[in-house]
């Protein structure tokens, strides 16, 4: 132990910041963690064809770009919907022989998962569409490509795989001397460099179960609103 006078201390220009307390004097035990920003996997979705062809038009072209609901994804020629608009056209015309023929082939269409407003316009002009858009079903970010213009894909085969960012996860590493002392719902406020003047707090809602056995921590995380988009994963933080 070295000791000092306070004169001593203040003519060194030390400064000394409390960093833990014993438990029976009711202070706050502080934790300092580092970390960084991450997806959250439960935020994950892919884009995927409903319909079996030929990427004829895509319209993203590169991953980090971001997407909306309702967004015109690409375009794809399908030989099989094409039939399948066909089979419709002739059963109209047998419709009042067989109207249990129309019925088996509206269902039909209903099964490659058209808008049944495509299916109304179809009966009414009888004109068959070649190329059919497809939309995304939810707003994100692209994180994986997985087609390129002209590619062959099949019903179900994923286009895109995306993230919403709008929420995201705080992650820090933790020793096993700390672990503790840190609760589940605990409050932790952390900066980052890249918003130096700002500090977001959030609150600890997974300690991760299974020690990292070459650096010896365990993750924790908390979770965070990131509307604004300032938050962006592998972002470094500091956290207490």
């Amino acid at each position: 132990v070295l000791k000092m006078t306070q004169e001593a201390v203040k003519l060194a220009n030390i400064q000394t910041t409390r960093l833990s307390a014993s438990s029976n004097t009711g202070e706050i035990k502080k934790i300092e963690l580092s970390g960084k920003i991450a997806s959250d996997e439960r935020r994950a979705f892919a884009i995927v064809s409903h319909l079996p062809g030929r990427i004829e038009k895509l319209y993203v072209s590169f991953t980090g770009e971001k997407i909306r609901k309702g967004q015109k994804i690409a375009e794809i020629y399908s030989p099989e919907l094409i039939g399948a608009q066909q089979d419709l056209l002739e059963a109209l015309k047998l419709r009042s022989l067989n109207p249990d023929l129309f019925e088996a082939a509206k269902k039909k269409m209903e099964y490659w998962k058209v808008d049944s407003s495509f299916v109304v316009e179809l009966i009414n002009k009888k004109e068959i569409q070649e190329t059919f858009s497809l939309f995304a079903d939810k707003s994100g970010t692209v994180s994986t490509r997985n087609v390129s213009l002209g590619d062959y894909v099949n019903k179900g085969e994923s286009l895109l795989e995306c993230i919403d960012l709008n929420k995201v996860w705080a992650v820090f590493d933790a020793y096993e001397s700390d672990l503790a002392d840190i609760r589940l719902g605990d409050p932790i406020q952390f900066t980052t460099p890249a918003a130096p003047n700002r500090q977001f707090v959030s609150r600890i809602s997974f300690i991760d179960p299974i020690i990292d056995s070459d650096r010896r921590v365990s993750l924790v995380r908390g979770e965070i609103s990131n509307g604004a988009g300032l938050l962006k994963p592998e972002m470094l933080i500091q956290g207490v």
